[in-house]
């Protein structure tokens, strides 16, 4: 029923060892619960509950191996104890749907039971501090908005018998996240660019940056909108440079950002690339 990953570890089918792996439970991968507490008012029907948030996500995970060989079983058992690591790991769970990954890390032992030499039944839990679930990150990008090429009239008219078509560029990025949850947003900003404004449509969030800021050519702005963080090339922060800070999210739905600037340069590039989030 799971096809379970945990890190480059795939815990189902057979590997190159010939251990054939397998998973027979999950549990914690639902939605997650809330953090509202209640208290009952004094004298009188009903409560008063506190904030509704989403709590942390702990999942545990049984399943078995079998190995050719004792020496192969033992190996395979190292390699669960090694992908299950106290450090952040990516762990993806795929039901009768495409996977979905977290960032989780151990938090109890992984729990071996030796049916015999060449087979063992096995256990972990780990958690999440995100209570999501993500797919597959999406991406793609625009130039500034333009209009190139088309036929223009003189002002005393002129009658041809053809037209000349313009190309639009609407400076628009839209991508559809199909899960239930708003996800995270990154940006990237290539110069050569002028003073960049991003504007999430729907929301109508603006990120915008002082005209001061000139991106050269080979430049760029990394913007996580989650973070809340800007690097120039990577590095050095810019976000003093920021005078509106409207950030987004990847909502549920069709989301758009436009990209337009203090001064048009043709190359300037907004690369945007979300991740689809679920409960």
């Amino acid at each position: 029923m799971f096809t379970v990953q945990a890190g480059d570890l795939p815990l189902f089918g057979i590997d190159s060892a010939g251990v054939l792996w397998g998973v027979s439970d999950v549990e914690g991968w639902g939605s997650t619960g809330s953090t509202a507490s209640q208290t009952q008012r004094p004298r009188q029907g009903g409560a008063w509950s506190g904030a509704k948030l989403p709590k942390a996500r702990t999942v545990t995970i049984s399943g078995g191996f079998t190995a050719p060989t004792p020496a192969a079983a033992q190996d395979a058992l190292d390699r669960l104890a090694s992908a299950v690591s106290r450090s952040e790991f990516p762990l993806s769970i795929a039901e009768t749907t495409a996977p979905r990954w977290g960032l989780f890390y151990q938090t109890a032992e992984v729990i071996p039971v030796w049916v015999n030499s060449r087979q063992v039944d096995w256990s972990f839990q780990v958690a999440s501090d995100d209570w999501r679930k993500f797919g597959v990150d999406l991406s793609a990008a625009t130039t500034l908005p333009s209009t190139t090429g088309g036929l223009v009239i003189p002002a005393a008219g002129l009658r041809v018998p053809f037209t000349i078509d313009a190309t639009t560029v609407t400076g628009q990025v839209a991508l559809r996240n199909a899960g239930n949850e708003p996800g995270p947003v990154r940006l990237r900003v290539d110069g050569p660019c002028v003073g960049p404004v991003i504007t999430h449509v729907s929301t109508g969030a603006q990120l915008v940056f002082s005209s001061s800021l000139v991106l050269g050519a080979g430049e760029w702005l990394d913007i996580d909108m989650e973070a809340r963080t800007v690097l120039a090339n990577g590095q050095a922060s810019r976000a003093g440079w920021i005078t509106s800070r409207g950030w987004s999210q990847f909502d549920p739905g069709l989301n758009t950002w436009s990209f337009t600037a203090a001064s048009f340069t043709p190359a300037a590039r907004l690369t945007v690339t979300a991740t689809p989030s679920w409960k």
